[in-house]
């Protein structure tokens, strides 16, 4: 029995000895499994930036409205010009006279039209005064986008061929001794062959009879025929027919001489009192009516620059005696008005226009 509870007692002690290494041995860890490698995303390929789409303009030909009649200033120059921009912009550019109100008449058609750059004005410093001489209610900034302004023009005084008067003094000095007797045809009221007539009223004492003509082409005809006593037309216009005898060219309206015309005396040096005011030339150019996209315009733009740059155009101003300018944007904005106050204040000074600049926010700039 003894015997029995010895072995009991050691079979206890030793399944507990057991059981107590057992609990404090730690189990060993499992590696840890490793991530899964990442399947590569294929990256999606970077938007290009979608192209502008083309300009669909002009898809037919293009109308240049001009608002005096054939073979005058304005006329002469836009076809001077027109032509080398239609070959730029590979489609038809018709040239249209519309005669009549100084050129309001055409321009107001131009700003009736749908202002889709299909039809667009040539205008001219006129412009700068409808207002004034109550023409019309139009303004070259307010109603229209100069396009391009492309030069300016020289008037010069011109007599028939069997004109008494050989030089601008007997000329004067008639029309201050008798009073209305001599005539002057101009482009109308308000354009610059009258504006110079009044200059010369205003500050030498002269006076004349102004016969207004549909244009300058007109009345450069009626000087050739003798139907009136002379005109201040712009030396473009006239100078072949000066060249072939067909009229006389007495004096230029500037201080110094005409490149080229040496032979045209300035009136600013024989009448000191007229220096200050000349040259006193007019301004020509492209418009678009507002409200016309400004892609079309700046396309317009681009293709009026690449014309300029044509050595014809270089050639055509140097044979008429033109003055480039090259004024858009802002530049021919600021231009635009600057003329049209100098021009506005003028003729309300001198008693020709009908309305005060100040009736249309005219501003004096020029004190």
């Amino acid at each position: 029995m003894k015997k029995f509870r010895f072995w009991y007692l050691v079979l206890t002690l030793v399944l507990a000895m057991s059981l107590f290494l057992t609990g404090c041995s730690t189990p060993a860890e499992e590696p840890a499994e490793e991530p899964a490698a990442e399947e590569p995303v294929a990256e999606e390929p970077a938007e290009e930036p979608a192209e502008e789409p083309e300009l669909a303009y002009p898809e037919r030909p293009i109308n240049a409205v001009v608002g005096f009649g054939a073979g005058g200033p304005t006329d002469v120059i836009a076809r001077g010009i027109v032509p080398i921009m239609q070959e730029k912009v590979g489609e038809g550019i018709a040239i249209t006279n519309t005669p009549g109100a100084a050129s309001a008449t055409a321009a107001s058609n131009v700003l009736n039209t749908t202002p889709d750059g299909y039809t667009l004005f040539f205008g001219s410093e006129i412009m700068s005064v409808w207002q004034t001489m109550d023409t019309m209610d139009m303004h070259p900034t307010r109603d229209f986008i100069p396009i391009k302004l492309v030069a300016e023009a020289t008037p010069v005084l011109a007599v028939p061929p069997d004109s008494p008067f050989n030089s601008a003094e007997e000329f004067m000095e008639y029309a201050i001794a008798n009073p209305g007797e001599l005539t002057i045809g101009t482009a109308g009221p308000g354009t610059v062959p009258h504006i110079s007539g009044l200059l010369c009223e205003q500050y030498l004492g002269a006076e004349f009879t102004f016969v207004p003509f549909l244009g300058g082409g007109p009345a450069i005809t009626a000087v050739m025929g003798g139907q009136v006593d002379g005109t201040i037309e712009m030396v473009q216009s006239m100078v072949e027919a000066h060249k072939g005898g067909n009229l006389k060219i007495l004096a230029s309206f500037t201080n110094e001489p005409i490149p080229g015309l040496d032979e045209v005396v300035p009136i600013g040096t024989i009448y000191d009192e007229l220096s200050p005011y000349i040259p006193y030339g007019p301004y020509f150019g492209l418009f678009a009516a507002k409200g016309t996209p400004e892609e079309i315009t700046d396309y317009l733009q681009v293709k009026m620059e690449e014309s300029m740059a044509d050595p014809r155009w270089d050639e055509y101003c140097e044979n008429l005696y033109l003055t480039q300018i090259d004024y858009s944007g802002q530049e021919a904005i600021d231009y635009l008005e600057e003329w049209t106050s100098k021009a506005a204040w003028l003729l309300y000074d001198t008693g020709a226009a009908a309305k005060s600049p100040e009736e249309f926010g005219i501003e004096r700039l020029d004190k």
